[in-house]
């Protein structure tokens, strides 16, 4: 036995029987709160007293037998100390007569009291004369009150005897505090009367116990203190949490934090069952509000006052249970709403639910007592339901949501009632499933076409059809909604009109020909949330209309980006929260920076919704924004995170749940394998068939242009050049052909110049660059470098530095690197072999550090054939100052213009052209060779200077920061190139 933290109640305990055993009798309370020990120590101390040679005389009353007259006066008359007729005589209650009644009488008005007491007493007496005697008495304040009087005028009687009485009780008081208060009354002012208090363990008793029950385990104080503050020094608790670290630990070799499981649940439930009825209600009705977190109601739901309850509150601290008035651990509120019968439980939650919701508390609190219950009857059930489910979406909850709209539906009593609970959840299931999410919806699709449905549901309707119905469904959504023209309110207009300016970005094949009845109609001032007529009002139109997001991106992609565009992405960014609501209007913003040029500002916020995203578990979400983190990825020319960003969008979703929408995520991890050269020739997984319609959404012609390029790729020329020119042919027909979103013409044009085609390559290529404005610098610089391809070769370098000089500030590695190797190659055409051998050095280098392998090898080969041809002529032997110096001394300028050129002073020109000479063994200017000239570059009249020469390209970092989608942002540090 662990006996802890109690020596001084048994040394004070031990000198009251030496009192005993000398002829002086007195009685003792042992008192401390519910399971703090008290019967432990008085089952020790008569252990000690019978070694000591008294009598024992041992009862426990109990809750159950308080109605049971002289049940605890039976216990102490055992058979063994009394014979069977003397045991008989004193619990034979008399029937009539006896002494008269008295005021003082505390528990009776008739004789009984008095007259068993006296009979008591001298049996006990009787018994004494031969031997000491102690009576011991556990749970006084459940005793009987026969016999808990006989007690009290033993107590008055024993001063003089070799008696000893020894009770407990529980402090503070439980439900019997008016016994208590009876027994202690006539005793408080006997001298022979004492207390003898049982505290809580303190912290290094607690220690201490935890030593000895884990055999001799040195605890830590810090360990020791957790499980002090969960056991709340109750030794009870301390012995059931040790009891849960038993089932699991083995061998242990320490303490570790204290783990509530079964045995503590039980623990708690057994000292509040212990503690008394009002005890037990109590802990009750607190297990139950603890699942809303409505304490603050417990008063009301118990019908007591306040003061009252703060009392019993109190009580339960000093026991253990609660601290602050607030259990300890969930554990210990859940075993004791497990203790209750099924039926008791639920109408326990039925009585909360109806105090919040009457208080006015919010739904969801309200809800948890619901469900709880499992009872939707009640008249507030449906819309506190409702309520709550869209509370607990707007904080990730997605569990709690399913919950309330499973018993919602139970609830309903008509059509109208269920169409909302099964729209709500579709955007429930639309976080993680998609696929599933439009599956709930197909019972609606057949009352939509039967007319059964409100206008307003038939928005709402479209508006989850968006990303996942079929263009069968979203047609039949729309054909029905231009028949409620007349019956749609502003707001619910408003949002239709925000769908089709979605569907027309996105699905431009569905509307084509086509015209809404609702153009008239003005969208509403107010902000409305989401993309589909959301928080996606950024900017507004010149008469003051509040302009839609997806509106601003079918701008950019049929007419450009204007300057309001990228300010109106950036404002929705900052100012919508990424919700169910707001998400579209979100994703739709982060497209808009892509298409207007602009990844190097759409990269930061895509990387903050992405972890956002991933903080609150929302899988369709992570999909769609890793799927715009691959496009920014390939236009920013990061191959490698291009294809894990694209590899993670595919993961998280499944083909079904994807819809047309996995022709982005497709389409960049095609573009960037195709860099890489680690593309399989049909390029789709074997498990993924694309849907029939992606092919009528922009999401398709990205899938027909990153095809084309992949077979482009692998020198399948027709085939590569019917993906583009179909490509091509969408685009000019839904009037969305800008080569910022779509560049399909550089690569068509490749596959016409290898085809031999170079009439239509040179269309294509004026086309594009025609397309392009200067605020768009990747997509002028690959326009200009498709320009180059089909240019005189005397205008190619000039294209090309230009083109480099826009890659680079554009952030594109892969399409500067392209530049680079193109311009390498007309430097090699012209006899440059220096100047290609830099630049194709340079370009190799972006190459090689961006996983290129196709264009790295090029570039290598490129390189050793200029190194070949440069050995030829001796130019190898120049360094980098002295070639630039010998290249523009053939061109024909002066030593000062030179200078003035390259900043450095006339000795510096002449010091390097010495060294040319000398290396290239020529006496002067006549004998430097004509390939060190740029090509492009006119030999220079004597006198007169030309324009700078190639300046230095920055390629910037591309990034703020991690990226996003399972890897590296791009490089922090710029590096320099030269486009010599």
């Amino acid at each position: 036995m662990v006996f802890v933290e109690r020596e001084n109640q048994l040394t004070r305990l031990r000198e009251l029987l030496a009192d005993c055993l000398g002829g002086r009798g007195s009685v003792v309370a042992i008192s401390g709160p519910v399971a703090a020990g008290k019967t432990e120590l008085l089952h020790v101390f008569g252990e000690i007293a019978a070694d000591e040679g008294a009598v024992v005389l041992h009862a426990a009353a109990r809750c159950s037998e308080q109605d049971v007259p002289l049940g605890v006066v039976g216990q102490l008359f055992g058979r063994e100390h009394f014979a069977p007729e003397e045991r008989a005589r004193v619990l034979r209650l008399p029937r009539g007569g006896g002494a008269a009644t008295c005021d003082a009488d505390l528990l009776s008005a008739g004789p009984t009291p008095s007259l068993a007491g006296q009979t008591h007493w001298e049996s006990i007496r009787a018994l004494s004369e031969r031997e000491p005697v102690v009576v011991a008495v556990d749970d006084l304040h459940f005793a009987d009150p026969a016999s808990l009087n006989s007690l009290i005028h033993m107590g008055g009687l024993l001063r003089a005897s070799r008696v000893l009485i020894v009770v407990t009780e529980s402090d503070p008081p439980t439900d019997g505090d008016a016994t208590e208060r009876a027994w202690r009354t006539p005793l408080l002012r006997q001298r022979h009367f004492s207390r003898v208090r049982v505290r809580p363990l303190s912290l290094p008793a607690t220690g201490r116990m935890l030593a000895e029950l884990s055999g001799g385990i040195l605890v830590p104080d810090a360990t020791a203190a957790s499980w002090h503050r969960l056991s709340g020094g109750n030794p009870l608790l301390l012995r059931a949490l040790a009891e849960d670290w038993y089932e699991g630990a083995g061998s242990p070799a320490a303490v570790p934090e204290p783990r509530a499981g079964a045995e503590f649940g039980r623990a708690v439930d057994a000292c509040v069952r212990r503690a008394g009825r009002r005890f037990r209600d109590a802990a009750r009705a607190l297990a139950a509000l603890d699942a809303s977190g409505s304490h603050h109601r417990l008063a009301r739901l118990l019908g007591l006052p306040q003061s009252e309850v703060a009392e019993t509150l109190g009580a339960m601290d000093a026991i253990g249970v609660l601290d602050g008035g607030r259990y300890r651990h969930p554990a210990a509120g859940a075993a004791v709403l497990a203790g209750m019968p099924a039926a008791d439980r639920s109408a326990l939650h039925r009585e909360a639910a109806r105090l919040l919701h009457g208080a006015g508390d919010p739904a969801s609190a309200v809800a948890v007592h619901l469900l709880a219950a499992g009872d939707g009857d009640e008249p507030f059930a449906l819309p506190v339901l409702l309520e709550a489910a869209r509370e607990a979406l707007r904080r990730d909850d997605t569990g709690f949501a399913e919950a309330c709209l499973d018993l919602a539906a139970q609830a309903c009593t008509d059509e109208e009632q269920r169409v909302t609970v099964t729209l709500l959840r579709s955007l429930v299931d639309s976080r993680s499933d998609p696929d599933t999410a439009c599956r709930r919806l197909r019972p609606l699709l057949d009352a939509l076409r039967e007319g059964r449905l409100t206008g307003c549901q038939s928005v709402s309707l479209l508006g989850r059809l968006l990303r996942n119905g079929s263009g069968e469904e979203i047609t039949l959504a729309l054909g029905r909604l231009e028949r409620f023209a007349d019956t749609l309110d502003e707001g619910s207009a408003g949002e239709y009109l925000a769908a089709r300016e979605w569907l027309r970005a996105s699905h431009p094949a569905l509307l084509r020909g086509t015209d809404s009845r609702f153009r008239s109609v003005r969208p509403p001032a107010r902000n409305v949330r989401g993309a589909r007529g959301g928080r996606a009002e950024a900017a507004r139109t010149p008469d003051g209309t509040p302009r839609p997001i997806a509106a601003v991106l079918n701008g950019v992609l049929r007419s450009g980006p204007d300057q309001d565009s990228v300010r109106s992405a950036e404002l929705v960014l900052q100012s919508t929260p990424l919700d169910d609501e707001g998400f579209d209007a979100l994703h739709l913003a982060l497209s808009v920076l892509v298409y207007a040029d602009r990844p190097d500002l759409a990269v930061g916020w895509c990387d903050a919704l992405l972890r956002e995203a991933a903080e609150r578990d929302a899988p369709a979400w992570q999909a769609l924004f890793a799927a715009v983190r691959a496009e920014i990825a390939v236009r920013q020319g990061d191959a490698r995170l291009a294809q894990r960003s694209a590899r993670r969008a595919m993961s998280l979703m499944s083909t079904g749940s994807w819809g047309v929408l996995i022709g982005s995520p497709l389409s960049s991890l095609l573009l960037a394998a195709s860099a890489t050269g680690t593309v399989p020739e049909t390029g789709v997984p074997r498990t993924w068939t694309l849907p029939e319609q992606l092919f009528q959404t922009r999401f398709g012609v990205q899938y027909l242009h990153a095809r084309g390029r992949q077979r482009l790729s692998l020198d399948l020329l027709h085939a590569a050049l019917d993906d583009l020119v179909r490509c091509g042919r969408l685009l000019r027909e839904w009037d969305i052909d800008r080569p910022a979103f779509v560049p399909w013409r550089s690569d068509a044009v490749t596959a016409l110049l290898r085809l031999g085609r170079t009439d239509e390559a040179r269309r294509l290529a004026s086309e594009q660059l025609a397309l392009v404005s200067p605020e768009q610098p990747r997509a002028r610089g690959m326009a200009l470098r498709t320009v180059a391809a089909v240019s005189d070769p005397r205008r190619r370098a000039v294209l090309l530095r230009e083109s480099a000089d826009l890659l680079g500030a554009a952030g594109d590695r892969l399409e500067l690197a392209r530049a680079l190797a193109d311009l390498s190659a007309v430097h090699t055409r012209a006899g440059q072999t220096g100047r290609a051998r830099m630049v194709a050095r340079q370009a190799r280098e972006i190459a090689e550090e961006g996983g290129f392998a196709p264009l790295a090898r090029q570039l290598a080969a490129q390189e050793s054939r200029a190194v070949k041809d440069e050995s030829d002529t001796g130019v190898t032997l120049l360094s980098g100052s002295e070639s630039q110096v010998a290249a523009l001394a053939v061109a024909g300028h002066s030593n000062r213009e030179i200078a003035e050129k390259l900043f450095i002073t006339v000795s510096t020109v002449e010091q390097h052209l010495t060294h040319a000479y000398r290396k290239l063994r020529v006496k002067g200017r006549a004998g430097l060779p004509s390939s060190l000239r740029e090509p492009g570059r006119p030999e220079q009249p004597a006198g007169r200077p030309t324009g700078g020469r190639a300046s230095e390209h920055t390629r910037p970092a591309g990034g703020q920061g991690a990226a996003g989608a399972g890897g590296t942002g791009s490089p922090s540090s710029p590096r320099s190139v030269s486009a010599s």
